[in-house]
């Protein structure tokens, strides 16, 4: 099976191809360029370089959130366009799972995304298992959480932002690796989409935000009392 994957939920961008789960060619950049412009010509690069074609591709993988709203919206926009171009199976994963997936730890792995005003992406994970969900939450409330369990911690992702803290609060229980050393390596996305379900419809696949986007709260706000997002897809 020739597979596609590729990550667009924060600054770095990764494209990979596998053939079944063994990763043959990564693109990757940290640079803080425009994933709308970058995107489309790594994969027709990479693709070129295997000496692949689009139409050989069985399987697209990408990381369906959460994360920047603008890389994830590029990124599920084009894996949409394409596995219906091409008629091949469309797998999201977690854009944190993607990190987690690649760490070889006895313990508490804890990805981290930058989500602003003392608040995180993450969720915890234990040697694949995803032990406390996926969510947008305060990271008081993750640390308070993390300070009832027994196990050593991993913390990977924008751990520059939050590195301070997570010593004061855990001191020599917690690793922690740099945003450096935490980038998308290719290899866990392929591995993480090849134990994930395709989806049903390629034409309902969508971002996973994990929260509001900032025009859905300024529609709710001159809506009050209204919670219902197919009226503001309708409006907008």
């Amino acid at each position: 099976m020739k597979i596609l994957a590729f990550d667009t939920s924060n600054q770095p961008l990764t494209v990979s191809l596998a053939q079944d789960n063994q990763v043959i060619r990564v693109f990757s950049t940290n640079e803080a360029r425009n994933h709308s412009i970058q995107l489309l010509p790594a994969i027709q690069q990479t693709i070129a370089e295997q000496g692949w074609t689009l139409s050989t591709i069985d399987r697209i993988i990408v990381a369906q959130g959460p994360g920047s709203f603008t890389g994830l919206r590029i990124g599920v926009t084009v894996a949409k366009v394409l596995a219906d171009t091409i008629k091949c199976e469309l797998i999201g994963v977690s854009s944190l799972a993607i990190l987690a997936e690649q760490q070889t730890f006895d313990g508490l792995t804890i990805p981290l995304f930058n989500a602003r005003n003392d608040n995180v992406f993450t969720g915890v994970y234990a040697m694949g298992n995803n032990v406390l969900p996926d969510a947008h939450r305060p990271v008081k409330s993750l640390f308070d959480w993390l300070a009832s369990r027994p196990e050593p911690l991993l913390f990977i992702g924008d751990t520059d932002v939050f590195g301070t803290a997570i010593v004061e609060h855990f001191a020599s229980r917690a690793q922690i690796l740099s945003p450096t050393e935490s980038l998308p390596d290719g290899q866990g996305i392929v591995s993480l989409g090849n134990r994930t379900l395709p989806a049903k419809r390629v034409a309902d696949f969508n971002p996973n935000y994990l929260r509001r986007t900032q025009a859905e709260l300024n529609w709710l706000a001159a809506h009050p009392n209204e919670d219902k997002p197919e009226n503001y897809v309708f409006e907008v």
